[in-house]
């Protein structure tokens, strides 16, 4: 009897399906949790893995009597005693993984050094506001002083006084 149906019990259910997140290590290849990337960056390569070849095996299985009826009918259960396993050829795998790298001294020290810039420009660029009031203001001034100076000048050329 070369059937698949099961009698009372359900088949084995295959194994879940592994984790695809790529594994992340070091740069000696150690596995690493929770990377700091303050202190290092992270590169995508892939690595290849070598597969054996896989010798086919055939199932052997035999079947249990479970119930047996006055009629002579029974209930059968199919027991496998050596699971099949499918011949496969050897392979190449190309597997992502991502490698954490420190950075250096020096490149740590160009860091700081950029980030500390960056900063000082985002104070100059958060103080834009005021600056550009206190220009226009003294600009304002200078305007007033200007008018007030050619409006002199005109009246020393016509020979006239302000109190006329």
């Amino acid at each position: 009897m070369e059937d698949d149906f099961y009698y009372g019990e359900l088949p084995e259910l295959p194994p879940p399906v592994a984790n695809t997140a790529p594994e992340l290590v070091d740069e000696d290849d150690n596995p690493v949790e929770n990377p700091d990337l303050e202190l290092g960056w992270l590169k995508n390569e892939t690595k290849t893995v070598h597969h054996d070849a896989v010798e086919g095996v055939e199932e052997v299985s035999h079947y249990e009597t479970i119930r047996e009826y006055p009629n002579g009918g029974k209930d059968v259960k199919k027991v496998v005693d050596v699971k099949a396993v499918p011949a496969q050829d050897a392979y190449d795998e190309e597997v992502a993984f991502m490698r954490y790298i420190k950075y250096t001294a020096e490149e740590l020290a160009k860091k700081k050094a950029e980030k500390e810039k960056q900063e000082e420009r985002q104070k100059a660029v958060d103080a834009l506001p005021e600056t550009l009031a206190a220009l226009q203001s003294a600009q304002t001034d200078t305007d007033t002083l200007m008018v007030d100076q050619e409006y002199r000048l005109t009246l020393l050329e016509l020979g006239v006084t302000p109190e006329e």
